[in-house]
């Protein structure tokens, strides 16, 4: 048969044809296929009334197919943190808040929408905690329980609400700043109001049966943090100290539960902001660094003995709220992919996703255990007990978790 220019030329249209509707099809398969389901958790509260609907954890990770992505090393993406792209899994659909882990393995949270909280069991379930609800509740504060629960509403309105006795209890308005003790048995605020001489650091007891005056604040309420040591030795920090010879250098005293002074860090620079070891020895905390275009710069150092004495700079810029532990050891940290200047001081000048680093407590050195496959903004990071699943909330607030 003999082939004419002409019939070439039908060919040919005919085969781009082809390949056009054969690539429309693969697009809308990587594009657009929903991701498939994994688990069904059933929202309950120990009844058979199930009026709260479920919730679906799905794979998003799937709406890039690993056909279409490697990682840095050439392979595809992972389901396990292995220094590459890796998957990550959506436990809510929608935004929620003052997530915490509970039980090592667990997750508690606030969801506004209907003003309830929940936990999601470690079989994948949602359970409701409790059938009150708190609608326009503006501050939650679990305590490490998660039994009980603090809630600072925008009138001024605060109440402790206990999910097992179901006893409310309202505390006063100008009452602010709640974090519970280790067991949950007390929670600590700040007294703030007009007249200085009633600013006063104290501790309540969860039933709101005692109150005890721990320090008075005076004019420095505002320069005073809540932060109780898991060890219940300090309740706070207070950046009252005097300036340091040194460019950007301020000093920050620990409050002891006594209330006196339980000595003091020398920093390198503003926006001081702290989170303690799981034994309450040590601490990690995150400054502006002066001296770096006031990045954000991660330090660790030791709160017993000569406090501050010890001190290391880790080698991340993040802040310490990005960051939780994952051993006396290593902590993991949500690191941005850039860094800009002055953003220490104000972290909304980032606009890039993060970066998964695991850093060694002893050296300071950082490896990289994972990008995420979906540009991700990572924060309220929680490891569980057995150190296999690290936790986290998105930049739209939902909850999520990658295999480690």
């Amino acid at each position: 048969m003999t082939i004419t220019p002409r019939l070439k030329l039908l060919l040919g249209a005919v085969s781009i044809l082809v390949s056009a509707i054969l690539l429309g099809w693969l697009l809308y398969a990587i594009i657009f296929r929903p991701a498939p389901i994994i688990n069904e958790g059933t929202v309950t509260d120990g009844t058979e009334d199930t009026n709260q609907g479920t919730l679906t954890l799905s794979d998003e990770a799937h709406d890039r197919q690993p056909t279409e992505t490697t990682t840095e090393t050439g392979g595809l993406p992972s389901s396990v943190a292995n220094g590459g792209e890796t998957f990550t899994q959506r436990l809510t659909s929608s935004g929620v808040e003052s997530s915490i882990l509970i039980n090592g393995d667990s997750i508690a949270y606030f969801d506004p929408t209907d003003g309830r909280f929940y936990m999601i069991n470690e079989n994948g379930d949602v359970v409701m905690l409790s059938s009150a609800q708190f609608l326009g509740a503006e501050t939650i504060v679990f305590a490490d329980t998660a039994d009980i629960v603090a809630i600072e509403f925008p009138d001024g309105t605060n109440i402790l609400y206990n999910f097992v006795t179901e006893n409310q209890v309202t505390l006063p308005s100008h009452w602010e700043d709640f974090e519970f003790s280790s067991t949950g048995e007390q929670v600590l605020s700040k007294v703030t109001s007009s007249d200085p001489n009633s600013n006063a650091l104290i501790v309540t007891s969860s039933d709101g049966s005692q109150t005890n005056v721990i320090a008075r604040l005076g004019q420095n309420a505002d320069d005073v943090t809540v932060n109780w040591s898991p060890n219940n030795n300090v309740v706070g920090f207070s950046e009252t100290g005097s300036a340091q010879s040194g460019f950007g250098r301020d000093q920050i005293y620990l409050i002891g539960a006594d209330g006196e002074d339980a000595g003091a860090l020398v920093v390198e620079g503003a926006n001081f902001s702290a989170i303690w070891s799981p034994n309450g020895n040590n601490i990690l905390y995150s400054v502006a660094l002066a001296s770096n275009d006031d990045k954000p710069s991660l330090w660790y150092t030791n709160a017993t003995g000569s406090v501050g004495s010890e001190r290391i700079r880790l080698s991340v810029e993040t802040w310490v709220e990005k960051c939780t532990f994952n051993s006396s050891e290593t902590i993991i940290c949500a690191v941005p992919q850039e860094v800009m200047a002055g953003s220490g001081i104000d972290s909304r000048l980032i606009k890039s996703y993060d970066d998964v680093y695991e850093i060694n407590l002893a050296t300071g050195r950082a490896s990289l255990l994972a990008t995420t496959v979906l540009d991700l903004k990572m924060f309220n990071l929680a490891v569980s007990d057995d150190g296999t699943i690290l936790y986290f909330s998105d930049q739209y607030d939902r909850l999520n978790y990658m295999n480690l």
